[in-house]
């Protein structure tokens, strides 16, 4: 991707302030999450003597049944479901990118089999099959992570496989191919430029649904586990006080909502600044 695409899609990112705030708002949850053992007054553990205590000067969203500071338990919730749906979302790109590479390049019995593969998976919904492999390998949110990448990996790989055959036609695929270049090269030079627009869009938006299905396991007991704790373990945690104490689910849901509205925004806003006709094509070199 040239230095001048960057540039004109940056510049258009910026006049979408739909955009700059949803990146705004993923940055503050992030940094928040990400330096949480340092911001948070009490530790993941600690626990007080006042049990459901209302919002206070040392306790800024009052305390959970059990006397945990239920802010410190929002940044450290946040660090785990951030980075769950970050490492769950990255594994299903590398995996469905290489899969949708192989499958629209090299065609014929290796694209059947290869999609047969993925048809299989998206013919169990996505939640289902993410909660099969963590029965199986059991609930921790290593293995969540591993179970939502399995179920996202599909949307990749589709992806991918149809922008590889629309680059594979082009006049300067051809031409690489006239000059000698092997598959690797021209997956490298001229593919992959024009995959990852779309590649980063889908991504951005899976984020969103990543953070929601995690904080499902995690609410059914199949993500983290004590003494750990995600938003879905906190929403898990306030239910059942959610007739006396509503504030200990409508804290990490508010945070969950306003994390998803913040991918999508993104999303939108990459979708447009990334748009473009045949005539950015990326080429490449031969």
């Amino acid at each position: 991707m040239s230095d001048s695409y960057l540039r004109r899609t940056v510049a258009r990112l910026v006049r979408r302030p739909a955009a700059v705030v949803g990146l705004a708002v993923v940055a503050a949850f992030g940094l928040a999450g990400l330096l949480a053992p340092v911001i948070s007054p009490y530790g993941l553990e600690e626990a007080t003597s006042e049990f459901r205590a209302g919002p206070s000067q040392d306790h800024w969203l009052g305390t959970d049944m059990i006397g945990k500071d239920t802010f410190s338990q929002l940044l450290y919730g946040l660090r785990t479901s951030l980075w769950a749906s970050l490492v769950a979302v990255t594994l299903a790109v590398v995996a469905g990118t290489a899969i949708g590479l192989c499958s629209g390049y090299f065609g014929g019995r290796t694209d059947q089999v290869l999609m047969r593969m993925v048809d299989a998976v998206l013919s169990f919904p996505g939640l289902l099959t993410a909660m099969v492999v963590v029965g199986l390998l059991g609930p921790s949110v290593l293995n969540a992570m591993i179970g939502l990448s399995v179920a996202f990996m599909p949307l990749f790989a589709r992806l991918v496989r149809g922008q590889t055959l629309a680059v594979r036609q082009e006049s300067y695929v051809e031409a690489a191919l006239v000059v000698g270049s092997g598959p690797g090269r021209i997956i490298r030079r001229h593919v992959l430029p024009n995959v990852a627009p779309p590649l980063v869009v889908q991504a951005s938006m899976t984020f969103g649904f990543a953070l929601l299905a995690e904080g499902t396991l995690a609410f059914l007991g199949l993500s983290v586990q004590p003494p750990e704790t995600s938003l879905g373990s906190l929403l898990r945690r306030g239910f059942g006080a959610v007739n006396d104490t509503p504030r200990l689910v409508l804290v990490p849901g508010l945070a969950i909502t306003v994390l998803t509205l913040a991918f999508n925004a993104v999303a939108d806003g990459l979708r447009d600044a990334m748009a473009r006709g045949d005539a950015d094509r990326v080429e490449g070199r031969l």
